[in-house]
């Protein structure tokens, strides 16, 4: 049990705030990309 736990925490002890501003950034523009990317409603409810 030690030994898996100590797998678990290693990696994740590694992880900084720079790996994290990235990881941000990456899913910030991909959901930015996304959003440009759909079409636009024209026959909605009420029109």
């Amino acid at each position: 049990m030690k030994h898996t736990f100590s797998h678990l925490v290693l990696p994740l002890s590694k992880i900084n705030k720079t790996h994290l501003q990235i990881a941000f950034m990456i899913l910030t523009l991909a959901l930015l990309v996304l959003g440009a990317g759909a079409p636009e409603v024209l026959g909605g409810i009420g029109t």
